[in-house]
């Protein structure tokens, strides 16, 4: 873990800014502090948050603070007794069991996950009123909306984080802000920060700032290639959104930077009236009600008597045609915000615009993909029939003599290991080993398929002794080679990463590294 700047910090300490950020989360503490004092340290150190709350939903934050803040208030210990016998862990189930509506014989994490999807948007208003009444085991969750800058300060200090929870896991999404704060325990005990409000001020006001600013300065800077991906973002502008510059958007987590942002805005617009650019990969939000998002700007807007219309949408040849898998105008634009957008689709939009005398040089061109096949990919033996197979044999090798399919290694206790593709046997027969092992799915979609595909595929490796392994889909290859020999030998982390739509480019290594 690194150690924060102390004669940096120190000067934020001592200047104006830094002393009111200090008072201001001090004064969450005390006995006279309302929660629309609570609410006002959140819209001033949250504004991705607040510039979403309308006026009526505001009234509601409050209440919901003031709430929490009761239901603390008359249950955090007094005496010197229960407080020396008080466990916050413990405290924070018990609220939590009220909270899902659990009788006391049932295990809280045996309780349906319907329980914790309805209360996961209420923890920032809980955390606030738990950090006011308990300041030493708890902070404020300002990072709703604004996870993605929790992550860069995590990468920044070499913060020890837990994985993120899948989608669907909406309890460890709820208790995820527990894992975080526990993580920054670690962080204020390290770097003696152990003043509740100075640690806030740290995280939320001075550290915060400087992630922003640094992030603002590569946003300014050039993408550095073609974009080789389109999203469609749908939604409302707030308020607060009709005139940002940059803001966080729901979109798919496999953005990347760079990627096109075509939006869409619903009702009663109903029209495809923007462009924007992700500035950031796309992040995984525990605590926020769409899972995944990204930030974007660059926004480059569509004139309205320009943009296209929900009725051109649904009137256009192309998408009417158009296979149903991915096609956002016949899901009528409903729950598709971070769909990809295909080449073709981006294709089309772009004619539609130019026939409405929009003129389109000045949206960002999307890489351009090489067809391999006109057969429909849609299975793993797709992938193996129509992908690998004719490029093992565009590079000289040949079935049954250079690579084979289904090769069975024995693991011992009657187990076998078939890896999908062998290259290269190193004994007599295939079944002693080979040079190189491919392990193939249809599509890695998130990072813990691949790390699961990248350990199937090492299982395989090792037993056939392998000195490389490849895993791929209908979109990626990836090269890892073995750092030591046997079989239980290690693959380096480190991979070659070569795109089927880019091929022309990455052919003649790839050629280098399976033709041994």
């Amino acid at each position: 873990m690194k150690k924060i700047l102390k004669t940096n910090w120190q000067r934020y300490l001592d200047s104006t800014a830094g002393k009111e950020a200090v008072r201001l989360f001090n004064h969450l503490t005390d006995d006279d502090c309302s929660a629309e004092d609570m609410w006002n340290v959140v819209k001033r150190y949250n504004p991705e948050l607040a510039k979403n709350v309308s006026v009526n939903e505001e009234k509601k934050y409050v209440e919901g603070i003031a709430y929490y803040n009761e239901i603390i208030k008359d249950n955090v210990p007094t005496t010197e007794e229960e407080q020396k016998d008080f466990d916050s862990g413990d405290f924070f189930l018990w609220l939590t069991r009220g909270l899902v509506s659990l009788d006391e014989e049932t295990d809280i994490f045996d309780a349906p996950q319907i329980g914790f999807k309805n209360i996961l948007g209420s923890n920032l208003l809980l955390s606030i009123a738990l950090s006011a009444n308990l300041p030493y085991y708890f902070l404020p969750n300002l990072y709703e909306m604004q996870f993605a800058y929790f992550k860069k300060f995590a990468e920044k200090y070499e913060l020890d984080i837990p994985e993120m929870p899948h989608r669907s896991d909406y309890r460890n999404r709820w208790f995820y802000y527990i894992s975080m704060i526990n993580a920054l325990d670690v962080f204020a005990v390290e770097n003696e920060l152990l003043d509740f409000g100075e640690l806030c001020a740290f995280l939320f006001d001075y550290e915060l700032t400087n992630i922003k600013e640094e992030m603002a300065i590569e946003h300014e800077k050039p993408m550095p290639n073609i974009p080789e991906q389109a999203w469609i973002l749908v939604g409302n502008y707030s308020e607060g959104e009709k005139k940002m510059k940059e803001g966080v958007w729901q979109s798919n987590q496999l953005t990347r930077k760079g990627d096109i942002m075509v939006f869409y805005e619903k009702s009663p617009v109903k029209k495809m009236n923007a462009v924007w650019t992700a500035l950031e990969d796309g992040f995984i939000e525990p605590f926020g009600p769409y899972y995944s998002y990204s930030i974007i700007g660059k926004k480059i807007e569509i004139p309205d008597d320009k943009a296209l219309t929900y009725k051109e949408f649904k009137e256009s040849d192309y998408f009417k045609n158009r296979e149903k898998e991915g096609n956002f105008v016949s899901k009528n634009f409903q729950d598709v915000s971070g769909w990809a957008v295909t080449f073709e689709d981006y294709a089309v939009i772009k004619s539609m615009l130019e026939a409405k005398g929009f003129d389109t040089s000045v949206l960002p061109s999307l890489y351009e993909p090489l067809r391999l096949t006109d057969k429909p990919i849609t299975l793993e033996k797709d992938v193996e029939d129509y992908l690998i197979k004719p490029l093992l044999e565009e590079m000289g090798l040949k079935e049954n003599v250079d690579y084979k399919q289904q090769v069975p290694f024995h693991a011992g206790r009657g187990s076998t290991k078939r890896p999908d593709f062998c290259l290269h046997k190193t004994g007599k027969d295939w079944e002693d080993g080979a040079k190189i092992v491919i392990e193939v799915k249809l599509e890695m979609k998130t990072i813990p398929e691949i790390e699961e595909n990248y350990e199937q595929g090492v299982t395989y490796a090792r037993f056939g002794e392998a000195e490389t392994l490849v895993i791929c889909d209908k979109n990626q290859i990836r090269v890892y080679h073995r750092n030591k020999k046997g079989k239980f030998a290690g693959y380096d982390r480190d991979y070659k990463q070569f795109y089927w739509s880019d091929k022309k480019k990455w052919y003649n290594e790839l050629k280098s590294l399976l033709i041994k």
